[in-house]
């Protein structure tokens, strides 16, 4: 069954930034380093206190980065009850090839679907290729393609704005090819400027899970302090000990911003989605497997230039 999310009442108040602190949630050690958190770009937010939900809907959009991130986010938020982490991402995807998968259309029936309090969003591995509009070709990174592709990142955004979400736009973590390296840094430009631009909130991740120079490593001490390998093979995605580490300033700021009155989505919008109610009803801890999730995170359909599962990039195989 199809559910209609309501009209989205005009919330009254002031819009000021947000402030930006080092997230905090207890449990969770160690904390978020500073100079990531100090990093994020704030949305505003409005002043007026909202009446808090009991269960939040937090719907993750995204490429295969997207369900490792989704996976990440289950674990990290399972025990606390006022959340329904809900994976709407698909491997293989981006906002270049719309003759393969359309996002703006398909964020448009999610929207229409499923009550989004919470979208977290992270694209762009599979975004490396030209762009076909109306006739036109514009080769990656052109004026041209960059004017197509901000509009769709816009029209994306726009959607997700008008459920009355709060959006947090996730940057791209650092890469192990140079080629594609520089590439995601250039996709990750694109992002946090336009998360800006639409006053969303943007995390950066470049140096999450990078050396101490921002270069990539495989292998990263997990909170108790044992090495573990973080990297998939690919040198693109991540084990579930990485997924975990990637994701927790997208938790903490998740969890601070609920503590603290900030997510303005609708209050009367309590009806969840069934994808919500089948995303946590069994036991607080399940493997990868029991989530849906593969052991290695990794599209493995045909390669096509330009995807992130491309085995042929020469980036990918520095």
């Amino acid at each position: 069954m199809s559910l209609t999310p309501p009209k989205v009442a005009k919330a009254q108040g002031t819009l000021v930034p947000a402030p930006v602190v080092a997230p905090t949630m207890p449990g969770d050690e160690p904390p978020v380093p500073a100079s990531v958190a100090e990093q994020a770009t704030a949305a505003p937010v409005l002043t007026k206190p909202v009446k808090p939900k009991s269960r939040y809907n937090v719907v993750v959009f995204g490429d295969s980065l997207g369900d490792g991130v989704w996976a990440g986010l289950y674990h990290a938020l399972r025990k606390d009850k006022r959340f329904n982490v809900i994976r709407k991402s698909k491997v293989a995807t981006g906002f270049v090839r719309r003759d393969y998968y359309d996002w703006n259309e398909a964020v448009r029936e999610v929207a229409a679907d499923t009550v989004i309090d919470i979208a977290i969003v992270i694209m762009g591995t599979n975004d490396r290729q030209t762009i076909v509009e109306d006739g036109g070709r514009y080769a990656l990174f052109t004026p041209e393609w960059r004017k197509v592709y901000e509009a769709r990142v816009d029209d994306f955004t726009a959607t997700l704005k008008a459920t009355g979400a709060r959006i947090y736009w996730v940057g791209l973590p650092v890469m192990r090819g140079q080629t594609f390296e520089n590439d995601m840094v250039s996709f990750s430009d694109i992002f946090e400027r336009r998360a800006e631009a639409n006053a969303v909130y943007f995390l950066p991740t470049h140096d999450l899970l990078a050396d101490e120079d921002g270069n990539y490593v495989a292998y990263r001490e997990d909170a108790a302090g044992r090495k573990r390998l973080m990297r998939a093979e690919d040198g693109i995605h991540f084990t579930m000990d990485g997924y975990s580490q990637l994701v927790k300033p997208v938790a903490h700021a998740i969890v601070r911003d609920v503590d603290r009155g900030l997510i303005v989505a609708d209050a009367s919008a309590l009806a969840v989605s069934a994808a919500a109610n089948e995303a946590d009803t069994g036991s607080t801890k399940k493997s990868a497997a029991e989530i849906g999730l593969k052991t290695q995170i990794y599209d493995m359909v045909e390669s096509r230039p330009g995807r992130s599962d491309d085995w042929r990039w020469s980036g990918a195989a520095r």
